[in-house]
């Protein structure tokens, strides 16, 4: 697969996109694991909801990036499967007694700033970073760097 052909915007840390994922993180499809840069629209990823066709991939290039770092193995056995890099707004969905401590669920949708333990879970400023958005025609959530991911549908004016 050739690498995503999204045209490649600069913003501010108030601009920076929500819901992202930094270059090299491994995103679960159905050819495997491959690093999201090299992820096109068309491609077949695999979601909790079965296989869903990616729509468009958003590529980001912020300064002083609010990020959040999350250990290998913090959330759970291999989860994330190593250390994985994700833009602070992005939605975690978490199996334990984080969700359950936060929200009095079992399982529950959670901002990766909002996890931050300051040692494991580290929420950090890149000087910066290149983004990716990926989105699809439903919400989906998204197996990366085996963390649980939550990917809004597209909008379209």
């Amino acid at each position: 697969m050739a690498q995503a052909t999204s045209s490649t915007t600069v913003l501010t840390p108030a601009l920076a996109p929500l819901m992202a994922v930094i270059a090299g993180t491994p995103v679960m499809t159905l050819e495997g694991e491959l690093p999201v840069e090299f992820l096109q629209p068309g491609d077949r990823i695999l979601t909790r909801a079965g296989v869903r066709r990616l729509v468009q991939v958003a590529v980001s290039v912020v300064r002083n990036a609010r990020v959040v770092k999350i250990a290998h193995g913090t959330l759970g056995v291999d989860c994330p499967t190593e250390d994985v890099t994700v833009s602070a707004g992005q939605q975690i969905l978490v199996r334990d007694w984080r969700a359950r401590a936060m929200f009095g669920q079992p399982q529950a949708m959670i901002a990766a700033s909002r996890l931050a333990d300051g040692e494991y879970i580290r929420a950090e400023t890149l000087p910066e970073a290149r983004f990716f958005s990926l989105s699809f025609q439903d919400d989906a959530v998204i197996y990366a760097g085996g963390l649980e991911l939550s990917c809004p549908a597209l909008v379209t004016a």
